[in-house]
């Protein structure tokens, strides 16, 4: 190696090391350190408590905030996690169980509500674990006036107030869906290499285009939106986007993690309960993109595992729809293919399910072990012969479909070819992440009209296979 690159390369040392170090900390650094989310893109993934007011739902909502923690760092000496089925005999239980404490552990660290236009209320939080009562200029104020502040987490119980969050969001929902202002809850969750503040946007893209087709139609349309946002990048400043690309099979493994914790918690316990509370119950779709498509399908369909207290694992309806776009598992997640050809339903709590292909992405494609959903492959395989579970259609540029789904099909799979075309702004994968124009709003409106309604049967108990 030359002189004169070395030089350049202890230049661009100290230069990194300038721009990630500094004399003075950020607001809520220590409490960052107490967690262990103050790394150079750990901190990235609760921006929104730094900003609330810049960093929100558009329309109003809440923001739940997914991180990972060092067990040492949110959980108390001694303390393990709970299981809904702890001496499970099932070997698919028991390995789910396992991967939510491989390592890291999830939590919830933060809970926002974003105010609706025109509300005189600033965005406030429900839950966070970043307040300290001396951080007394944090910049997310409490709801519970006149207090201002939300408790105070106490050290290394992060894991644990985690369902104090998820308990107070429930309270919050209900009250929610009581005022009858609401007619949907929808639920998104973004994917791999999105952190929070790019999620927020792309979810408020997604609810934007959502609206605008809505109203063109009779039915009436003001949805409730919950965004969950959740570790999906990992980064480093010398070999970033090598290191990315290094990260695929943990953050996949993250996705599922995140499905069977506290994406499963909300979908099948904190949204549940509120409906009860609230003696009245809307329909729950829920809306993800690729790595986020994978969580919401693990928190549909298996979510969760973790409890406050061991108990029979719950077998209630999760979601009335299930959107996913471009999704990075595998098919067979959903639907198990006999030699025969038939195929029988492997996600008994969701009632309605929608999958989009694109031969335009890329990224999907890459996939060495199997067939995601998001491929034309998929598709091809799924929609080949005729099938009683699938309603096989295509979208046009407008995001139009035909034929329309028949409802009495659970499963629709859309061929997407002419809709999803474009490389999104400072994305890649080719047309992977092609979702955010009004056009996919067209085609995600046309399910919540065909599909998305509460069925009377839909908070009904449903028989494990």
């Amino acid at each position: 190696m030359s002189r004169v690159i070395k030089r350049l390369l202890i230049a661009n040392a100290i230069l990194l090391c300038g721009c990630f170090g500094g004399e003075s900390p950020r607001l809520l650094e220590p409490v960052e350190k107490e967690l262990g989310t103050d790394g150079p893109i750990t901190m990235h993934y609760h921006s929104a408590v730094y900003y609330p007011d810049e960093i929100s739902l558009q329309g109003g909502g809440y923001i739940v905030g997914i991180e990972k923690g060092d067990p040492d760092k949110i959980l108390q000496p001694g303390e393990t996690l709970t299981f809904e089925q702890p001496n499970s005999a099932d070997e698919t239980v028991r390995s789910q169980q396992a991967a939510t404490h491989a390592g890291k552990i999830m939590f919830v660290s933060h809970i926002i509500r974003d105010q609706s236009p025109g509300s005189a209320k600033r965005n406030c939080s429900l839950f966070n674990a970043y307040y300290r009562a001396g951080v007394t200029t944090t910049p997310l104020r409490g709801c519970d006036e006149p207090s201002l502040y939300p408790p105070e987490i106490a050290s290394k119980n992060a894991y644990r107030s985690s369902w104090l969050g998820m308990d107070t969001l429930r309270d919050s929902l209900s009250a929610d869906i009581k005022s009858q202002a609401y007619t949907h809850i929808i639920v998104v969750v973004m994917g791999w290499n999105t952190v929070q503040e790019e999620a927020v946007r792309n979810i408020n893209s997604i609810i934007r285009g959502i609206k605008h087709a809505s109203r063109r139609s009779p039915v009436t349309f003001n949805p409730l939106v919950i965004g969950v946002t959740w570790p999906s990048q990992w980064n480093n400043p010398w070999f970033d986007p090598v290191y990315k690309l290094t990260s695929f099979r943990t953050k996949a493994k993250d996705a599922d993690e995140v499905g069977l914790t506290w994406l499963g918690v909300l979908l099948g316990k904190t949204i549940p309960e509120a409906n009860k509370l609230a003696n009245r119950s809307i329909p729950v779709i829920a809306i993800g993109h690729s790595f986020g498509a994978r969580a919401a399908t693990t928190a549909a369909c298996d979510g969760p595992v973790i409890a406050v207290e061991a108990g029979s694992r719950s077998s209630k309806r999760t979601v009335d729809l299930l959107i996913n776009y471009q999704g990075a598992f595998l098919t067979n997640r959903l639907l198990d293919k006999g030699q025969d050809g038939s195929l029988n339903d492997k996600c008994p709590r969701a009632r309605n399910i929608a999958l989009t292909s694109s031969k335009n992405d890329t990224a999907v494609k890459r996939a060495l072990w199997g067939t995601y959903a998001g491929s034309e492959k998929s598709f091809l395989e799924y929609c080949s012969a005729p099938s009683s579970l699938i309603n096989c259609v295509k979208a046009d540029a407008k995001g139009l479909i035909a034929p329309l789904p028949n409802s009495s099909r659970k499963f629709t799979y859309i061929n997407a070819d002419d809709l999803i075309v474009y490389n999104a702004f400072y994305t890649g994968g080719g047309a992977h992440s092609d979702i955010y124009r009004d056009e996919q709003g067209t085609l995600s409106w046309s399910f919540i009209e065909a599909l998305g309604s509460k069925s009377t049967s839909s908070s009904a108990t449903i028989m494990q296979p």
